[in-house]
């Protein structure tokens, strides 16, 4: 074998491997999921390269294509002179074909694609940077073929830019993710754009103060409760009731009565009440603060499949879950999970599931409750009682503290502690 057929082996070589690479790359970074992708922004460099190849789709399937082309028109006709010198011109174009047919569906269609789609994140984050590279260099060639695919399109009838891939959350949050990391928009903006479909999936009965911790008066109201109760609570919105929440006379706003000239007598307050406003528990609370805010409404009551009253909701309750917890100087103190000396932690039966994943980093399982109280009893299958205890996810959950049918305090510890 001469030198310049051992020359047209390795460029044949390089050719086939270069087109398993064009092929392993195209079916990597069209099937990565864009959610892993954000989550691999935070911690790999590299996923940058992979967030802009994918939010320029036409560039980077353009440049993968022409670059296959490429190599494998180039691998052919290699294949065919080296063939034609080794067989001569009767078999050696057969044979070239039928071989490099064969090989390059083995090596460069294949085995790359099946394994492309078998490790999509890693084989993505591998390639990103040469495809990149890539597209710069091929820009020129790239957008010409583009513009000439668009004039195709006109010629049968086609709009070109008519049916474009609908833009869906998870591109939102990797656009929003890499304008974070590249410093066009700050953390806490992201935070919110991110807070805002969580919002999107969210129902009211997920955020709403439950029925066992609604502040009531019961009817008939004296100035002397009112002061009690916003004094107590500092509240400003109060459900008034006959005998249970079932049976809300209306609700007070205690502005209301600050309006009045004097001090304000029963009968004042029995005809300052409003109509109180019922949501259903499963309302989604996108729709819900769309509709307080047509409305003008800023307090509804939460019903249930039965028609019972299942807690409240006030439009602060569906902005915090935007921007995080709102208080001011007149809020109680928020149920939260304290770290304690001995290495446990303590918390608030209202304390939601959420909050208690984030603060010991596990995922409890889901299930038909959003606090921790909720938690216990779907574990425990019963009402608890004091130092009754469920584990899950590794921890012991230990019942501190009941206020009568009402899980009040937890104490959890790691089951290794134990």
């Amino acid at each position: 074998m001469t030198n310049l057929e051992i020359a047209y082996l390795i460029i044949l070589a390089f050719c086939i491997l270069g087109s398993g690479f064009f092929s392993g790359s195209e079916t990597a970074l069209v099937s990565v999921p864009r959610e892993r992708v954000l989550q691999l922004l935070e911690t790999d460099k590299r996923a940058a390269r992979v967030a802009n190849l994918i939010a320029d789709s036409d560039r980077m399937l353009s440049t993968l294509l022409v670059g296959n082309n490429l190599v494998n028109i180039l691998g052919a006709s290699v294949a065919t002179v080296l063939f034609i010198d080794l067989l001569g011109e009767d078999w050696g174009p057969w044979v070239a074909t039928a071989s490099v047919t064969s090989v390059v569906l083995l090596i460069g269609e294949i085995t790359p694609k099946n394994l492309a789609t078998r490790f999509p994140e890693k084989i993505s984050l591998l390639v990103a940077p040469t495809i990149w590279n890539l597209s710069r260099v091929l820009h020129p060639v790239t957008r010409l073929f583009l513009a000439m695919s668009r004039g195709l399109f006109r010629l049968f009838g086609v709009d070109p830019s008519s049916g474009p891939a609908p833009i869906t959350e998870d591109d939102i949050r990797v656009m929003a993710a890499l304008g974070e990391r590249e410093g066009d928009i700050e953390a806490a903006e992201r935070d919110i754009i991110h807070a805002v479909f969580v919002l999107a999936d969210r129902q009211v009965r997920e955020v709403m103060t439950p029925r066992t911790d609604i502040v009531t008066l019961d009817d008939p109201v004296s100035i002397a409760d009112v002061r009690a109760a916003v004094s107590a609570s500092g509240h400003s919105r109060f459900p008034v009731i006959e005998t249970d929440l079932d049976d809300v006379v209306g609700v007070l706003h205690v502005k209301d009565l600050l309006r009045m000239p004097g001090e304000a007598s029963e009968a004042d307050i029995r005809r300052a009440l409003r109509e109180p406003t019922y949501v259903p528990e499963t309302k989604p609370l996108m729709e819900l603060l769309h509709e307080m805010r047509a409305r003008r409404r800023a307090f509804a009551l939460v019903l249930d499949e039965h028609g019972g009253v299942e807690g409240l909701i006030t439009i602060k309750d569906i902005v915090s879950e935007l921007v995080g917890e709102l208080r001011d100087e007149f809020d109680p103190s928020v149920p939260a999970v304290v770290a304690t000396a001995t290495g446990h932690w303590a918390a608030d039966g209202r304390v939601p599931v959420d909050d208690l994943d984030a603060e010991l980093g596990v995922r409890f399982p889901e299930g038909p409750y959003t606090t921790v109280a909720g938690l216990v009893l779907d574990l425990a299958g019963r009402i608890p009682q004091e130092g009754d205890a469920v584990e899950s996810c590794g921890y012991r959950l230990t019942v501190t503290a009941m206020d009568r049918n009402r899980i009040d305090r937890v104490q959890i510890e790691r089951l290794q502690d134990v």
